[in-house]
């Protein structure tokens, strides 16, 4: 235990002193220790009541000896029957007449301390005159000026009323410059409201708080108090100041700072650890009363790809990138928020919850400050960022959990930035981890397999085509639809592996079935991952002259998102897959807000309409004028246009009339395996 931490014992020391504060003018002190009767007595005893050394009674039995016999009962029935904390007031007798001291006031107060009953009784002689108590009084005056602990005593409006030599000496004040101003007045206004109000609630319940507290010298100088505070009250229980006990914890704390910072803070950043963050929302939580509304908000920040930024910059590099992406962060949070790095690349924010509508406010902050480009050295570094988030109380009371949640609202999307926690999600993800599983399984196993969806003209009713759809098959042989795995492989970076499968097996199968007379067309999807993927042009290069196809065969269906982020890269990529003969569709047109602004700036050959226009085609006007529009624009920049997802005669028949003559649909079929591909079409 640290030396300026008073022991239990001197606490009840303290508080015999607030209970005996009044004995100078008001009257003596008793204190009777019901388990053994004992009795002690203050100081002034003897001259309050007249009574010689030897006449002073040892225990209880003595005292009531001396009262008259009409008073020793009604003292009695006090004793026994009062209530913890009651004040009750009797005027007693003595059997003995003496001149000046035979009547008496008592003021008794039983208390329950260390299962026992103590007993206090306040003795005033009616026949003597008493001044009023004074906060000053409370600590004998021998003992307050030679403490080497430094003491304030304040009134009950807590403005100084003195202070010892001990505190002149640490804090470099004077009496004279001191007296009649608030504590306040040295304070380092390192600490916050929420600090002083603790403090006050417990002096106001307890009626004492001891802690540590940053003030500061009249030189300036930062020092750390270990403080005990007490409530002296006087006659009555009546407030009537406050005394405040204070030792110089400054070295000790220097040399705890020291190994604070090596456990709880990250050594590249120096912001608080995880191990730090749980501490703090361990502290929070608990001192949140019951009945509180009290609501808080853990925010966690990942930085997409972090772990591969020391193979992309040399150490220094990264290195100021962690700095200035910790800067950003911090500009934005830090008044708000007590902002932690709890892994390499992983930032938590954690504060109270003022509205969800501030919070993703703030979050779309983070994302949209983070995305913008880091100088270093001359060149730009991208980062990105998404964003999990969990509340208190109602995702958790465990900040553990709280931080596993928010982790779980990070994965829960791949389209998503940001996304707060539901109970939904574990479910989720455990639905996740398991398609994960079957994914790695597929691919080394050879189970993924490609369904092929019929192209169809119109006008004669031909096959001109196919689209390569692929399919997962599961280990118990059931087969998972692209919507029930596609996402989760984008999540987990699993969609390259993915593409390569289905890349090599369209041009093989294409190649077979365009071994006879047959002239169709192949169209396999990329994702913007394997697009993105520097050996992209090389591979499909390679797959190429393996098989030795034709490339008029093949055609590449590609999202508006590819190109979104970087135009030019794009357009670079499009031309050299143009230049090696494939066809360019541009998937689920019309859904993108961009798509007609680069429509002209790119080697496109055809255009889907995508499925959600053609559902609403027989239903909404506006549909049907988009669709025409999109038709319309298709031929007038000499580009062909198929429709998907095309599954009535209405529609098929609404399509036509527009001049819209290439169909892929239900209508016509469901995608197929090959074999029934090659039977029913070939």
């Amino acid at each position: 235990m640290e030396n300026h931490r008073l022991s239990n014992e001197e606490k009840d020391e303290l508080l015999d002193m607030y209970d005996s504060s009044s004995e100078m003018h008001t009257g003596a002190v008793i204190r009777i220790d019901l388990s053994n009767r004992k009795i002690m007595y203050s100081s002034n005893f003897k001259r309050v009541t007249g009574f010689g050394k030897d006449e002073i009674p040892k225990n209880l039995d003595e005292l009531i000896k001396l009262l008259r016999e009409e008073d020793f009962h009604r003292f009695q029935h006090n004793l026994n029957n009062y209530d913890y904390g009651s004040e009750w007031i009797l005027r007693v007798s003595l059997k003995e007449k003496r001149e000046g001291f035979d009547n008496f006031e008592l003021v008794g107060k039983k208390k329950r301390m260390d299962d026992r009953d103590i007993i206090y009784i306040l003795i005033r002689n009616t026949k003597q005159k008493y001044g009023m108590i004074t906060p000053e009084t409370f600590f004998p005056k021998d003992v307050f000026d030679n403490s080497q602990q430094a003491i304030v005593i304040t009134d009950k409006n807590n403005k100084v009323v003195t202070i010892n030599k001990a505190f002149s000496d640490m804090m470099g004040y004077s009496l004279e410059e001191v007296v009649g101003k608030d504590p306040h007045f040295w304070s380092s206004n390192m600490h916050d409201k929420t600090f002083y109000q603790r403090m006050w609630y417990d002096l106001k319940t307890k009626g004492f708080w001891n802690g540590r507290i940053i003030n500061k010298k009249k030189n300036g100088e930062i020092i750390f108090t270990y403080s005990n505070i007490f409530e002296i009250k006087g006659y009555n229980n009546e407030l009537i100041g406050y005394i405040a006990i204070n030792s110089d914890i400054t070295t000790n704390i220097k040399r705890e700072e020291e190994l604070t910072r090596v456990h709880k803070y990250d050594f590249q950043t120096w912001l608080p650890n995880k191990e730090f963050l749980l501490e703090k929302m361990r502290d929070v939580i608990t001192k949140t009363t019951v009945n509180s509304d009290a609501e808080y908000v853990l925010i966690v920040i990942k930085i997409n790809k972090m772990h591969e930024l020391p193979i992309v910059y040399d150490f220094e590099k990264t290195n100021i990138i962690i700095k200035e992406i910790t800067e950003r962060v911090t500009k934005i949070a830090a008044n708000d928020f007590f902002v932690s790095r709890i892994a390499d690349d992983e930032f938590a924010l954690f504060g109270s919850l003022n509205s969800l509508e501030n919070i993703e406010e703030i979050s779309n902050t983070l994302i949209k400050t983070l995305a913008e480009p880091l100088q270093i050295f001359g060149e730009k570094a991208f980062i990105k960022a998404r964003i999990g988030i969990s509340t208190y109380p109602h995702n958790s009371n465990d900040p553990e959990q709280l931080i596993n949640q928010a982790r779980t609202a990070l994965n829960v999307s791949s389209k998503n930035d940001i996304n707060f926690y539901s109970p939904d999600l574990s479910n989720l993800i455990k639905y996740e981890n398991l398609i994960e599983e079957e994914i790695y399984q597929a691919l080394q196993n050879n189970k993924l397999v490609l369904f092929f969806q019929p192209q169809i003209e119109t006008r004669n009713f031909e096959l001109i085509g196919a689209e390569a759809l692929v399919r997962l098959q599961k280990s118990d042989g059931t087969i998972l639809s692209p919507m029930d795995f596609l996402e989760v492989a984008k999540k987990k970076g699993l969609m390259t592996e993915i593409d390569r499968f289905v890349l090599e097996s369209t041009t093989k199968i294409a190649k077979e079935l365009n071994s006879s007379k047959n002239r169709l067309k192949v169209f396999f999807n990329v994702s913007k991952s394997f697009f993105e993927d520097e050996d992209f042009l090389n591979f499909i290069e390679i797959v190429l002259d393996k098989y030795d196809i034709d490339p008029s065969y093949l055609g590449v269906e590609l999202t508006e998102e590819i190109f979104i982020d970087d135009f030019y890269s794009a357009q670079k990529k499009i031309n050299a897959l143009k230049n090696m003969g494939l066809q360019i569709a541009l998937d689920d047109f019309g859904t993108g807000f961009s798509s007609l602004a680069y429509l002209n700036k790119l080697r496109i050959d055809k255009i889907k309409i995508d499925k959600s226009f053609i559902d609403d085609l027989l239903k909404s006007e506006s549909s049907k004028r988009l669709v025409s529009s999109i038709i319309s624009m298709s031929h007038i920049l000499g580009l062909e246009v198929i429709a998907e997802g095309v599954e009535t005669q209405e529609q098929l028949s609404f399509l036509q009339s527009k001049g819209c003559y290439e169909i892929q649909g239900y209508y016509f079929s469901k995608p197929l395996p090959l074999a029934e591909f090659v039977k029913s079409f070939c």
